[in-house]
């Protein structure tokens, strides 16, 4: 059966990014968190915003680029795909969905429009980097 897996989220961090080494290769990971409005009319009609809040993990060099780069309530879009992330605590087995990133964009700063969309006309900071390659920072 084929399957596709891919997610596009825009938003604000939550929080500063973690960024950390993992593993015995060093390798860095930045966990980020991400506030998603999702706007809907209450019962009386009034536009209200719902967050949705999404755990994010990029990888090598973007994490690098996360960590300097963004802070919280920094404007990002992210593109990646959903990974399930499994561990064992306390004899407890525990599970958690959230968004591996293949690219994130750092939207302009103070420059929002409702709903959290930046202006077309500026340009966003594209940090891109493929998980087969780990050459040079692509902007």
């Amino acid at each position: 059966m084929a399957s596709f897996n891919k997610v596009i989220l825009m938003g604000n961090l939550t929080r500063d990014p973690d960024v950390r080494a993992a593993g015995a290769n060093g390798m860095k990971v930045a966990r980020l968190g991400l506030a998603v409005n999702e706007r809907r009319r209450d019962r009386s009609g009034q536009f209200v915003d719902f967050p949705v809040f999404v755990d994010v993990d990029a990888w090598d060099k973007l994490a690098e680029l996360c960590g300097q780069y963004l802070s919280k309530g920094s404007s990002i879009l992210v593109e990646g795909r959903l990974q399930m992330d499994t561990w064992e605590k306390d004899g407890v087995k525990h599970q958690k969905l959230k968004v591996r990133a293949s690219t994130i964009k750092f939207l302009p700063k103070g420059d929002r429009l409702a709903g959290g969309a930046s202006r077309a006309s500026e340009p966003a900071v594209v940090a891109e980097v493929p998980e087969s390659e780990s050459t040079d920072i692509p902007f």
